[in-house]
């Protein structure tokens, strides 16, 4: 592991514990979970790590978790600091530095984190009006980023932070959680990671979350997808295959990363 890895462990292993305390079910989901069942820890180029939980856990983990955390982390979600325009969770550790270029701008906590992405239910009618409201609220709060793309998407961008809409993601995301959250996981047949970045890449059955499994990750004993194989399949296709050298490479474009000092002597 790297100096970062260590740090993410570590935060995990509070994250855990935590969980542990209010006796809140977790999965480790995307490239962690992929980690955890073909190299027993981490990706070796990976630098983030992933939990998913239910949306009532994680709800409950939001407001009763920052008593049982260490000081130097900082729950990071868009009630705890309201310039943040996603809709799932991070933990950060307060003496450290993670600054992304899609951040850069954003005055928010910026230091090493995992993320904590909500599970939640999928309506079995009026899909097609779901996914229309939920892409316009996204793409409203896309334009608090710095990001790159066709000169349509950055004109329209570039509209909204006009109009200051980068500056009223809090609202945003309030209408967004409550499209999201209408079904509750416990009464639908699919569970959703609306957070992530892949679409309905994301939209699994419930069966392959089920009641989890048990893996290794490094020096931990973490909880998984049940029916992992179908999870990752959906996910990533042929992922026992391995990557040709030159997509083994994160996905985050970081700007600075630093073990040893705290974010505030970077913004």
């Amino acid at each position: 592991m790297n100096e970062v890895q260590k740090t993410e462990l570590e935060i995990l292993k509070a994250f855990i514990a935590a969980c542990e305390a209010l006796r809140l079910p977790y999965f480790l989901v995307c490239g962690s979970c992929l980690g955890a069942v073909k190299y027993q820890g981490f990706i070796p180029w990976d630098d983030d790590i992933d939990v998913g939980m239910l949306r009532g856990d994680y709800e409950r983990f939001l407001e009763k978790a920052p008593a049982l955390l260490p000081e130097h982390l900082f729950l990071q979600h868009y009630k705890s600091e309201k310039q943040v325009p996603f809709l799932y969770a991070k933990l950060r550790d307060s003496r450290t530095t993670c600054l992304e270029a899609s951040y850069r701008r954003l005055p928010i906590h910026q230091g090493i984190y995992i993320d904590i992405f909500p599970l939640d239910g999928y309506p079995d009618k009026h899909t097609w009006w779901f996914e229309r409201k939920k892409s316009f609220y996204k793409l409203h709060n896309l334009c608090a980023y710095d990001v790159r793309g066709r000169a349509a998407t950055q004109c329209f961008l570039k509209a909204e932070r006009i109009l200051g809409c980068h500056k009223r993601t809090y609202r945003a995301n309030q209408k967004l959680e409550q499209l999201l959250s209408r079904v509750p996981p416990e009464q639908s047949a699919v569970w959703c990671n609306h957070g992530n970045w892949q679409g309905k890449r994301e939209y699994a059955p419930k069966s392959q979350y089920g009641e989890g499994a048990l893996a290794t990750f490094e020096d931990l004993t973490v909880r998984i997808p049940s029916d992992y194989e179908a999870y990752l399949t959906q996910k990533y296709g042929d992922w026992r295959a391995d990557l040709p050298p030159e997509r083994q490479i994160s996905h985050h474009n970081v700007l600075v990363c630093d073990t040893k000092r705290s974010f505030e002597n970077y913004l």
